[in-house]
């Protein structure tokens, strides 16, 4: 039923393709969460991030992934970078990317609202791989 409802909302709102799980996801909106925040050895202050994306994952721009720093305009705020694709299935995407000089106390901006910051653990072993690289 939930299926046949889920159709006639995208055909109503003029949809023509067939209701799949992916085409679902890309008409809801999108979510986040941050999973894990991981602080990495560098030469200045840099945390690995984990971020699940539900919905339309290929939209999100990590361009716009950012954190106010009080009296700075948003232009010097800092970015994600480097993010990387970890993995994907129906309408879900763990991502991966680096964040300079992260405040713990405040939240992230992203395109799918605000993020509350999980406290930091130690980069478990099946993200040791990812290697940063300065900019």
């Amino acid at each position: 039923m939930r299926y046949v409802s889920l159709t006639l909302a995208l055909l109503a709102s003029g949809c023509s393709e067939p209701a799949t799980s992916s085409l679902a996801a890309k008409h809801m909106a999108t979510q986040a969460k941050i999973i894990g925040i991981h602080p990495v050895r560098a030469a200045e202050p840099v945390h690995l991030i984990v971020l699940l994306i539900e919905g339309d994952f290929e939209g999100f721009d990590f361009g716009k992934v950012t954190q106010e720093t009080e009296g700075q305009p948003k232009a010097n705020w800092q970015v994600a970078w480097d993010e990387r694709l970890l993995e994907k299935a129906e309408g879900k995407a763990r991502y991966a990317f680096f964040f300079h000089y992260l405040n713990l106390e405040k939240p992230l901006l992203t395109p799918a609202g605000t993020l509350q910051l999980p406290r930091p653990t130690r980069v478990p072993p099946h993200l040791q791989d990812i290697k940063y690289e300065s900019p």
